[in-house]
């Protein structure tokens, strides 16, 4: 997984200006601090509910940059799970990354933590992320002691808490992606439409409940799929047989990325997933109407009703006409 984007900008994208005020009210009602990190570990917005502690160590020019270095870690190592990482940071407090991930781009973390297990709650479940202790030293006894009171000041929760919150925050951030994408999918997609000049008519958000709609057609992926917009043209147009670049541009992908993407998000590849959600569309029509194979095949967009057989009986096992005649039922 690659780790920047240059199509999403993670400020841009979570918007920090009123990302902010949501973190201050998550750190509130979770007793924890939060704050948000690139993928480098260097912050991008400010500590919502930094405790004393933290403060001290993250003032110093020393620790702070371990403190980066286990937030850029953490954050990795959350994207390597694939779920929100619990872990102890460099001073032995416990610390959550939550991975922000837009596609297979990781751009960052909300980290939020600072914050003691009790004694003896699955301690031995969150491992320390670094082997060497904070390079913070207090000279004077008296500063000592006074970091050391901040340390005990620091808030106690229990380890199903800390899980309880990492699910809250990740639901968080993957809905906020998820509108993300969705919205600038749609965006580039009417840029597509515009720039060729189509008609509204063929825009690729067209109602799939229109007249020449098949009569099930939910699609195979959500509406934050990057590949969305293709499988929403594709179900919107059955009648265009349209080329895999076409559906690349249109999600503002390369072909081989929306190729790589195709696949994962269906479970075929672009060209057998357009056959067979075909063959599908030209079932219903042979069961449900009286068109002929040939009026059939010009609906669906074949190119001559001798390939369309040819596809038909390669996936079904039998020819169009036989099909209507044994009321072949799937």
């Amino acid at each position: 997984m690659a780790v920047s984007s240059s199509d999403y900008d993670l400020k841009a994208l979570l918007d920090v200006a009123r990302w902010e005020p949501v973190q201050d009210e998550l750190a509130s009602l979770t007793r924890t601090a939060i704050i948000t990190i690139d993928y480098k570990g260097s912050p991008v917005t400010k500590h919502s509910g930094r405790t004393a502690f933290c403060t001290v160590i993250r003032e110093n020019p020393v620790s702070c940059k371990r403190c980066y270095r286990c937030d850029a870690l953490a954050g990795l190592e959350a994207v390597r799970l694939g779920r929100p990482f619990i872990y102890l940071c460099h001073c032995g407090i416990v610390d959550v990354a939550v991975p922000i991930v837009v596609g297979e781009q990781y751009l960052g973390a909300v980290m939020f933590g600072q914050v003691r297990l009790p004694d003896g709650d699955r301690d031995g479940e969150v491992r320390r992320l670094v082997s060497e202790i904070s390079s913070f030293r207090a000279e004077e006894a008296d500063a000592r002691e006074d970091l050391l009171e901040k340390y005990r000041q620091l808030p106690e929760m229990e380890y199903s808490r800390i899980v309880e919150i990492a699910d809250l925050i990740n639901a968080i951030v993957r809905y906020i992606v998820g509108r993300v994408v969705q919205n600038r999918s749609e965006r580039l997609a009417d840029e597509w439409v515009m720039k060729r000049g189509l008609p509204p008519s063929l825009n690729w958000r067209a109602s799939t409940e229109s007249e020449t709609a098949p009569a099930d057609s939910s699609l195979p992926v959500t509406e934050d799929s990057p590949v969305y917009p293709a499988l929403a043209y594709i179900f919107a147009h059955r009648g265009e047989m349209v080329r895999m670049g076409q559906m690349a541009e249109l999600c503002h992908l390369s072909g081989s990325y929306f190729s790589k993407l195709f696949l994962r998000e269906t479970g075929e590849n672009y060209t057998d997933f357009v056959k067979r959600q075909k063959i599908i569309w030209a079932k219903e029509l042979l069961r449900g109407t009286g068109k002929s194979v040939n009026e059939i095949s010009e609906e669906l967009g074949f190119m001559d009703s001798s390939y369309f057989i040819r596809v038909f009986k390669q996936l079904e096992g039998i020819t169009p006409l036989a099909f209507r005649q044994q009321k072949y039922i799937v």
